[in-house]
């Protein structure tokens, strides 16, 4: 007889590492509680987005989670589904689906620009055009390498909201490739193939995310004290924001400065909101 306690299992959190096979599937607390039984032609495919996720992570908090499986014949999966759901009564199965709430979308917009609003400044705007979405870019100081700089901090940020359920998405894109040692080679190990490795991770990031028809590019500069000091404050989401004031995006785009290149200056906030009350 079936015992699913003696069954191979992995974690919940290691759900990737299931097996491509046909299987029935057991949710097991650490009090060994039967709390879903389920069927899988693929197993590790119907975990990529199983629709007792959420509860089950927030079961895992208090008593961690493991998934355990049976190898099954594909055409017997229902039968033998119904039948040890019929035995165990687990107790997640014939019950409502719990998901998580749906975080709007401007509402992590203007978190993330709330924590970085000192450390990113508006160079300017791309129109809307019949077939793209108006852009805003920012740019942010690269030469910071240490785990407080811009860069560092981004990715911080990104990694501890990437479970957030919103439809907000950070892209990173690689943005060029860093020259400053071009042409030299480094003893692997090197302070000086450290520091190559510390300022290529600093400065090739381009990070883009769209919000309300507006899609957001932040990117580096190599000028960023520079310009930091001929800013104004303004908007963008409504949050208080330093922009490039007209008179230095006019002088820039006259000496051809190509990080203004294809832009125009900014004005005023381009992004509508609908959840300011929130």
């Amino acid at each position: 007889m079936l015992n699913p306690l003696q069954l191979p299992s992995i974690p919940l959190s290691e759900r990737k590492q299931l097996p491509e096979c046909a299987a029935i599937y057991f949710a097991i607390d650490a009090n060994n509680r039967v709390l879903y039984i389920g069927k899988a032609k693929n197993l590790v495919a119907r975990w990529r987005n199983h629709h007792r996720l959420h509860k089950l992570e927030e079961i895992d908090q208090e008593f961690p989670v493991r998934l355990a499986w049976q190898a099954w014949n594909e055409e017997n999966l229902g039968e033998a589904e119904k039948g040890l759901i019929k035995r165990f009564q687990p107790l997640l199965n014939n019950t409502e689906v719990e998901t998580p709430a749906v975080i709007p979308s401007e509402i992590v917009l203007r978190d993330f620009l709330k924590k970085f609003s000192r450390r990113l400044i508006i160079f300017g705007m791309e129109p809307k055009a019949p077939d793209t979405l108006l852009k805003v870019h920012l740019k942010y100081d690269w030469q910071n390498l240490s785990s407080q700089g811009t860069a560092a901090k981004i990715k911080d940020y990104i990694k501890q909201n990437q479970n957030t359920n919103t439809s907000l998405k950070f892209k990173r894109h690689r943005y060029s490739k860093f020259n400053l040692f071009a042409g030299e080679s480094f003893r692997p190990g090197s302070r000086a193939q450290r520091t190559m490795a510390r300022q290529h991770r600093s400065y090739n990031n381009h990070w883009e995310f769209a919000c309300n028809g507006v899609v957001i590019h932040i990117t580096p500069t190599d000028f960023y004290r520079n310009y930091k000091e001929k800013t104004q404050v303004t908007k963008l989401a409504g949050v208080n924001f330093r922009a490039i004031t007209e008179e230095v995006f006019t002088e820039a785009q006259k000496n051809s400065n190509y990080e203004f290149s294809g832009l125009c200056c900014f004005r005023s906030d381009p992004v509508p909101l609908l959840w300011v009350n929130l």
